[in-house]
């Protein structure tokens, strides 16, 4: 994957993840998590789901014998 790949990834996971909590919450709106998620919260989480994702593939690369 490219540097560009992981962080649409990482993207792409923020969504699902505060679309998951916010049905859960019942929150009809992201207005919120795009207040919370700017700045550093944001560089934080997609800090953290990169590595997550960067990690992922090492171990997939991996060789199981």
């Amino acid at each position: 994957m490219t540097d560009q790949e992981i962080k649409e990834l990482a993207e792409n996971a923020l969504h699902q993840a505060c679309s998951f909590m916010q049905d859960a919450l019942g929150v009809k709106t992201g207005d919120v998590a795009g207040m919370f998620f700017t700045g550093e919260y944001a560089d934080d989480t997609h800090y953290i789901f990169e590595k997550y994702i960067k990690t992922e593939l090492q171990f997939k690369e991996l060789p199981t014998d």
